[in-house]
């Protein structure tokens, strides 16, 4: 009797288990480190800087939205004096998109709506491993945007905690 309620209690705590690991998932990452392997040479850089700046956002019915800005960027005088020199390199320095994600195990796979570059039709399948608060993320190999060279890129993101709220 008791290995049969056992069992029972087993089977039943299953389906939480998983839905506690997707639910680690959810909510704002901030970036930590994005380094690139160029696949030809196995040559390993950070292309978006030592410091980058990004945030990747997961929510619990599906959706992603990412942004990750080069570390040095322009920093124009005001909107009214922004040159299109400056536009052209802004928009060059950064990647942002929303995506559906589904996620079976430790596979990510984005399908993406919008991005900043309208090129939708690119690398979807990353690996991820989620360690307490610290989510890594290894994308598949893809065409480097800057360079073109085939690359895969790691990226290491840091769970942000909830903001306190000001009572009223």
């Amino acid at each position: 009797m008791k290995t049969a309620i056992l069992g029972i209690v087993l089977l039943l705590a299953i389906p939480f288990a998983a839905r506690a690991a997707e639910s680690d998932l959810y909510g704002t990452w901030k970036l930590v480190s994005l380094n690139s392997k160029v696949i030809d040479t196995g040559e390993v850089d950070q292309p978006r800087g030592k410091l980058p700046k990004g945030y990747l956002i997961f929510s619990p019915d599906g959706h992603v939205m990412g942004v990750t800005l080069i570390e040095k960027r322009p920093k124009p005088e005001s909107v009214d004096k922004m040159t299109d020199q400056q536009r052209i390199e802004l928009f060059n320095t950064m990647n942002a998109y929303a995506a559906t994600y589904k996620r079976e195990g430790n596979k990510l796979t984005y399908r993406f709506e919008a991005t900043h570059n309208e090129v939708t039709d690119r690398a979807a399948t990353r690996e991820i491993k989620i360690e307490g608060n610290k989510l890594t993320i290894v994308g598949e190999p893809a065409r480097g945007m800057t360079d073109g060279k085939m690359r895969q890129t790691t990226t290491v993101w840091e769970k942000m905690a909830a903001p306190v709220t000001a009572k009223r």
